[in-house]
C-alpha cells in the first residue's frame, strides 16, 4: 500500500499505512492536499500531493538535500546551518521516517536546528510533496526444486530487485527485497523478472551449501550463479578472483562482500550525492587507484580494481557487519534466502555460531516446529558479547504478509501476577512517554485464558506479558493455555517477562506474529521488573528487538536469559532519529570517549549515512556498527546529549542523556 497523506489542524501528516510510520509536515496555515502524479518529481515515489503554504517545518534530525532542475546538488543543509537560496526550481529531500521529497519554484531559506526544519518561502507558494515508504517486499514469486543447480537459477534472479548497478546500489533505498522463492516440481521465473547484466557470475560446486553462502554476494553484484568446479567470481573480461582462501570459502565469501561493500559506499560519494564522508577521508589515501575514475567504470571493471586492494588495508575500516545467520542445509532454508539476502546477512552453513552458551541453551530448549518453520540461528554482532535468536521462515513471510491498518499504533500491556504489579505501573508509563507518535495503549489486569487469548489474537503492533508461563502455557486466573491453540495470532510483536516463555513465544510466532523476546529460565521477580522496565523504554525510544536486547545484556548477568525469537529487525515504533542509536560513554586514565551504536532495522537497512548534532563534526559516517568520538569538547558533549533523549550506558547502568549531569561526564 501506499504512503498516504491526511491533514491534520496544523498542516500534513504522511502515513505508510504497512510500516505504521507517520511523517508530519506543520504549516502556519491549513492546507488542502490535491492529489497528482508522482512523475512531478524526479525520484521514484509511490504517491504525491500539492498543497499551497508560505513555508512549513518538519520534526526532523535529518540533513535537508537541495538539488536543481536537473537534479545536481545545490547544497546540503545540515543542523544548525541556514541557507537562502534565490528563486529557481529545487527539489528538496526532506526525508525521515518516509522518503520524502518536495518540489517548489521560489526563493526559499532553509534553517535547520535540533529537532526541526524549517522552509520559508518569499510568498505562498504551490509545492509538490512526494513520498515512498522505506517498507520493501517481494515483487514476483520464484519456483523451483531442490537441485541446488535450480536453486543457482532462482538465487540468479534476486539482482533484478536492484535498482541500479552503480555504487549507490549501496544505499538501502536503491536495493529492493529479492522476489520470494518457494519449493515446487519445476523451475519457474516469472516472465516480469530482468537480471541486470553486469557480466559478473560466480561459478560453486552445486551444493546447497555453497549456494547458501552466495547468495547475499549474488544479489548485491546482480551476478548469475552457476556452477563450476571451485568457487570464484568470474567477469565477461576474463577476470577471475578465487572465492575459498586461507580461512575457507564462507570467510572468503564474507571478506569480499564487505570489501566491496564499503568500498561502493566511498566510491558512490563521487555521484550525485557528494557528502564528505568520514570513511572516504580515512580510506583515500591508502587507495592506489583515483576514486572519481573508477566510479564511472562499470561494475565488473569496478570488481577488478576493488579486490586488487588487499583486505588488510580495508578491514580496520569496515564498520561492523551486524547480522549474521546460520542455516542447516534443509532445503527448506531455499524459501529463507530472499529475506536473509535482502538484510545483507552473512550466511554461514558450517561452522557453529559464536556463543557456545546460549547455542547449548537453544539446542536443549529448541521447540518441535514444523517444516515450515525450519529454525534459523541469528546472531547480532557475532562476538562472545552478542545477541542471539531463533529465527523462522514463517517470521519472515508474516512480516510481509500481514495487514496493514489505519490508525494509531496499539500497544497492549498485560499483567497476570499480582507480584509484579511494579514492572505494570512502569511499563505503562514508559509506553505514554512518546507525545510525538500516535500510540493506543491498553492495559489489562488479571486476564482469564479467553481473555488472554482475544488479546494476542486481535490485530496489535506489541504485547507486553507479565505473569507467569509454565509447562502447560500461560498461566492465568481461571488455569493455563497454550499459544499453539490460539489460532491465527495479530499481534505483531511481544516481550514475554515470564520464566521459561521461549516455546510459548515460537508457538506465537507460528500463529501469525513476527517477532519477540522471551527467556529460557527462571527470572527473579525483581529481575525481571528491572528487566521489562527497560525493554519498554528501549523499545519505545524506536529500537529494534534485537538493539533493544543488546542494549540490555550490557548491563545485567542476567540478561543472557532473555532471547529473540522470529524476525530480530523489527521496530515496534520509530524514533526521531535518522537511525536508532545509543550511547556509551567509557573513561579510561583519564581519558574520555563515546562510543554511539547505530542500529539498522528491516525498514532502514544498511548503506545509510549519519549527520552527528556535533558542531566539530562536519563528516558524514555509514550508519551502522560503532562510531567511536575522542575529540568531542565537554560542551559539545553536553549539547549532544541534551539534543533528544536517547539511552546512554554510563558506568555499566541504563541511563538516558538528558538526565545525565555535567560532572558525571
Amino acid at each position: 500500500m501506499k504512503p498516504k497523506f491526511k491533514p491534520t489542524s496544523d498542516g500534513l501528516a504522511i502515513v505508510d499505512p504497512i510500516e505504521r510510520k507517520q511523517y508530519q509536515i506543520e504549516t502556519n496555515t491549513s492546507v488542502t492536499p490535491t492529489s497528482v502524479s508522482d512523475d512531478c518529481i524526479p525520484y521514484p515515489l509511490e504517491s504525491a500531493v500539492e498543497i499551497t503554504t508560505n513555508g512549513f517545518r518538519v520534526l526532523s534530525d535529518n540533513s535537508v538535500y537541495v538539488r536543481n532542475s536537473s537534479g545536481s546538488l545545490v547544497t546540503e543543509v545540515k543542523i544548525h546551518e541556514t541557507v537562502t537560496l534565490p528563486r529557481a526550481e529545487y527539489h528538496l529531500d526532506i526525508s525521515g521516517p518516509l522518503k520524502v521529497y518536495a518540489t517548489i519554484e521560489s526563493a526559499v531559506d532553509i534553517r535547520a536546528s535540533v529537532g526541526q526544519t524549517l522552509i520559508e518561502f518569499e510568498e505562498p507558494t504551490s509545492i509538490v510533496i512526494g513520498a515512498r515508504s522505506y517498507h520493501t517486499s517481494p515483487a514476483a514469486t520464484i519456483t523451483t526444486t531442490t537441485e541446488p543447480t535450480d536453486v543457482m537459477q532462482a538465487i540468479s534472479m534476486f539482482g533484478s530487485a536492484l535498482k541500479t548497478t552503480t555504487p549507490e546500489r549501496s544505499y538501502p533505498t536503491l536495493r529492493g527485497h529479492p522476489p520470494a522463492v518457494e519449493l515446487g516440481a519445476d523451475v519457474e521465473i516469472p516472465d516480469e523478472l530482468s537480471r541486470p547484466q553486469t557480466g559478473v557470475r560466480i561459478e560453486i560446486p552445486p551444493t546447497l551449501q555453497h549456494t547458501f553462502v552466495v547468495a547475499p554476494l549474488a544479489y548485491y553484484l546482480a551476478a548469475a550463479v552457476v556452477p563450476g568446479p571451485t568457487p570464484r567470481l568470474v567477469t565477461e573480461a576474463g577476470y577471475s578472483y578465487p572465492l575459498k582462501g586461507e580461512h575457507g570459502f564462507e570467510r572468503r565469501v564474507e571478506q569480499v562482500f564487505k570489501h566491496i561493500f564499503l568500498l561502493d559506499c566511498i566510491v558512490r560519494t563521487e555521484g550525485e550525492t557528494p557528502l564528505p564522508l568520514y570513511e572516504r577521508q580515512a580510506v583515500e589515501p591508502i587507495l592506489e587507484f583515483d576514486i572519481e575514475a573508477i566510479y564511472e567504470q562499470p561494475l565488473a571493471e569496478q570488481l577488478e580494481t576493488y579486490l586488487a586492494v588487499p583486505f588488510e588495508t580495508i578491514q580496520p575500516h569496515l564498520p561492523e557487519w551486524q547480522f549474521e545467520v546460520q542455516l542447516s542445509q534443509s532445503a527448506k532454508n531455499v524459501e529463507s534466502l530472499p529475506f536473509l539476502t535482502d538484510l545483507l546477512a552473512t550466511i554461514n552453513v558450517e561452522n557453529t555460531v559464536s556463543n557456545p552458551v546460549q547455542t547449548s541453551q537453544m539446542q536443549v530448549q529448541r521447540a518441535e516446529t514444523d517444516s515450515n518453520s525450519v529454525p534459523i540461528r541469528q546472531s547480532w554482532r557475532g562476538d562472545q558479547t552478542g545477541v542471539t535468536g531463533t529465527g523462522t521462515l514463517l517470521a519472515f513471510e508474516n512480516r510481509i504478509t500481514q495487514s496493514p491498518r489505519d490508525g494509531p499504533l496499539e500497544i497492549e500491556v498485560i499483567c497476570n501476577d499480582s507480584e509484579m504489579s511494579g514492572e505494570f505501573v512502569t511499563v505503562n508509563s514508559a509506553y505514554h512517554s512518546r507525545n510525538d507518535l500516535p500510540l493506543d495503549v491498553t492495559v489489562h489486569y488479571n486476564l482469564t485464558t479467553d481473555e488472554l487469548e482475544e488479546i494476542f489474537t486481535r490485530e496489535s503492533d506489541f504485547v507486553h506479558y507479565i505473569g507467569h508461563i509454565d509447562s502447560n502455557g500461560f498461566r492465568c486466573s481461571d488455569g493455563t493455555v497454550d499459544a499453539g491453540d490460539f489460532g491465527t495470532v495479530g499481534a505483531k510483536a511481544f516481550l514475554l517477562n515470564a520464566c521459561q516463555s521461549y516455546e510459548q513465544g515460537l508457538r506465537l510466532i507460528e500463529g501469525g506474529a513476527i517477532g519477540g523476546i522471551v527467556t529460557f529460565s527462571e527470572i527473579e521477580n525483581s529481575d525481571a521488573v528491572f528487566a521489562g522496565r527497560a525493554f519498554a523504554r528501549l523499545l519505545n525510544f524506536g529500537l529494534p528487538l534485537y538493539g533493544a536486547l543488546d542494549m540490555f545484556q550490557k548491563t545485567r548477568d542476567y540478561a543472557c536469559q532473555y532471547h529473540l525469537v522470529g524476525d530480530g529487525t523489527l521496530s515496534v515504533v520509530q524514533t526521531n532519529q535518522g537511525l536508532p542509536t545509543v550511547g556509551t560513554l567509557v573513561r579510561e586514565r583519564g581519558e574520555r570517549e563515546v562510543v554511539l551504536d547505530m542500529y539498522p532495522s528491516s525498514h532502514r537497512k544498511l548503506g545509510g549515512v549519519s549527520n552527528l548534532a556535533i558542531e566539530s563534526i562536519e563528516s558524514f559516517h555509514l550508519a551502522f556498527g560503532e562510531l567511536r568520538l575522542r575529540s568531542v569538547t565537554t560542551a559539545e558533549l553536553v549539547k549532544f546529549l541534551n539534543t533528544e533523549s536517547f539511552p546512554v550506558l554510563l558506568d555499566g547502568e541504563l541511563r538516558w542523556s538528558t538526565a545525565i549531569k555535567t560532572h558525571e561526564l
